[in-house]
């Protein structure tokens, strides 16, 4: 009995672990998300600022296009992150259900080995008091 109880609370903590892994990931894919705002938005303010109204405009366009090639480099680098840490999430959970379904298979094998424990006691205790000769 004490077999089991360790045993599920072990996989509690496993599962906890986990989680935390999960959430972890999640927090990354959140900030890598926000990054890609952030260059889109970038991207959007360079291409706006392209207008020709200015006398100084052709002075400026080769460090714009420059700039907008390295957030292209940034995009690419952060599309793969983003893809990477997507995978890393979907196998968390995956491992997560796994650890999820190893937990309640114990907990039921223990909740079924003290309802038995329970039941053999309880009979034992009736057979006692009917008959004391059995003891």
């Amino acid at each position: 009995m004490s077999d089991d109880r360790s045993r599920v609370r072990r996989l509690d903590r496993i599962l906890k672990v986990q989680g935390q892994k999960r959430l972890l990931e999640e927090w990354r894919l959140s900030n890598l998300r926000q990054e890609r705002e952030t260059i889109d938005k970038d991207d959007v303010a360079l291409l706006d600022s392209l207008g020709t109204e200015s006398q100084l405009h052709g002075l400026f366009i080769e460090a714009k296009v420059r700039n907008l090639r390295r957030n292209e480099v940034k995009r690419s680098a952060n599309l793969a992150d983003q893809s990477a840490t997507e995978q890393r999430i979907t196998t968390t959970r995956r491992a997560e259900k796994g650890v999820e379904k190893v937990r309640d298979d114990a907990r039921r094998n223990r909740d079924a080995e003290e309802e038995t424990r329970s039941l053999e006691s309880s009979v034992e205790g009736h057979l006692a008091r009917r008959h004391p000769s059995f003891e």
